[in-house]
C-alpha cells in the first residue's frame, strides 16, 4: 500500500498546532501564577514561547523562526526529562520523549 502523501501537510500543521496546545495546557497555570522569581515559571515561560513561535514559524517563508524554536524546545524537553529523571519506565516520560522527536522533525524538516 502507498503512502497518501497528499495528507503530510495536514499532518504538520496538526503537529504544528497540537504542540504549542499541549505546552500551554501542561505550563499555563505555572505562568498565569506569576511567581516570577522561580525556576519553574521561567521554564514553563520558555515552553510556551518557544511552543507559540514554532506555529508562527510556520507562517513565514524562511525556516529560521521554525529551527530555532525546535531546537530550543528540543533542548528544554531534554533539561526537564534530566530533572525528572527516574529509573523506570513511566507515561510521563514516554510522552516526554516524544516531544523531543516531535521537535527534531520541525528542525530537520522546518517550513517544507
Amino acid at each position: 500500500m502507498k503512502p497518501v502523501k497528499s495528507l503530510l501537510p495536514a499532518a504538520r500543521w496538526l503537529l504544528r498546532i497540537t504542540l504549542p496546545a499541549y505546552l500551554l495546557l501542561l505550563h499555563g497555570p505555572t505562568v498565569l501564577a506569576l511567581q516570577y522569581e522561580t525556576r519553574p515559571f521561567f521554564i514553563a515561560l520558555a515552553f510556551a514561547l518557544f511552543g507559540l513561535l514554532l506555529f508562527a514559524g510556520g507562517f513565514t517563508a524562511k525556516p529560521a523562526l521554525t529551527v530555532v524554536s525546535a531546537l530550543l524546545l528540543c533542548l528544554l524537553m531534554i533539561y526537564q526529562l534530566y530533572l525528572g529523571f527516574e529509573p523506570a519506565v513511566t507515561t510521563a516520560q514516554v510522552l516526554n520523549l516524544m516531544l523531543p522527536s516531535v521537535s527534531l522533525y520541525f528542525m530537520s524538516s522546518a517550513n517544507k
